[in-house]
């Protein structure tokens, strides 16, 4: 099932949904008569496509993901887990240790990390097939925690096989949840089903807050890396839907 939906989900990511629609007009326009429905579907993806790679409108669709939860700002007392879920690696020995990290995981372990030092009791779990791993060398070399203070658990694959291990790990105790804003939402349903109630700590916002523009926005790959991770979750939040019922 994860491997089905690492092919599924991409052709459903925009761009690619664009291209799909562009591509299936083109083949109308230039081998059947259906000129009308060719046109229009040309017409649907080049202003699809545009749409989503504007700032303001990507914006929308990931500040609506991203602003569920707050930041966790005051330290909470009793809390025995940080978890800290992965969101990949390089694994390329020939360049910085830090750097083998991308944005996503290292926003989200720079955030545990934080919440970990006030929190000198807790332990800082790490997940994700070899992300998690990295993150634990980055944790140790670079932001200094104590190699004993750090479970890694580099075999799960996804939220949902995450929620069910950190269940069978911290039982009653209480947690806090540490992922990407816009990602936040399913976790947190996901590890809601498994009987826990985390602490939400939300990283890496994509969304933020700019001067005003006095220029009119421009199509930009930023936008569009945007709307792709929103596209992301919200996929993710239907298949959980459809899967579990949340």
């Amino acid at each position: 099932m994860f491997h089905f939906k690492k092919i599924v989900a991409p052709f459903l990511f925009p761009v690619p949904l664009c291209l799909e629609i562009l591509i299936l007009g083109v083949v109308l326009l230039l081998f059947t008569r259906k000129q009308k429905c060719g046109k229009a579907l040309v017409s649907i993806g080049t202003v699809l496509l545009l749409l989503f790679s504007l700032s303001p409108v990507s914006g929308l669709l990931i500040a609506s993901l991203e602003h569920s939860y707050n930041v966790q700002k005051e330290s909470q007392k009793g809390v025995h887990w940080i978890v800290v879920l992965g969101a990949g690696g390089f694994c390329d020995p020939d360049i910085p240790i830090g750097n083998q990290l991308p944005a996503a995981s290292l926003y989200r372990l720079i955030e545990g990390v934080r919440l970990h030092k006030e929190l000198p009791e807790s332990k800082l779990v790490l997940t994700g097939k070899t992300g998690g791993l990295i993150m634990a060398e980055v944790a140790v070399l670079i932001c200094g925690v104590p190699r004993s203070e750090i479970l890694v658990f580099p075999e799960l694959l996804d939220t949902e096989e995450e929620s069910v291990a950190m269940k069978s790990l911290v039982k009653e105790d209480s947690l806090i949840l540490v992922t990407s804003a816009s990602h936040l939402p399913r976790a947190m349903a996901l590890f809601e089903r498994e009987g826990m109630h985390p602490l939400p700590a939300p990283a890496e916002y994509l969304a933020r807050k700019e001067c005003p523009n006095p220029y009119p926005p421009m199509p930009n790959p930023g936008a569009l890396e945007q709307s792709t991770a929103a596209f992301y979750e919200y996929l993710g939040l239907i298949w959980t839907k459809l899967r579990t019922g949340l």
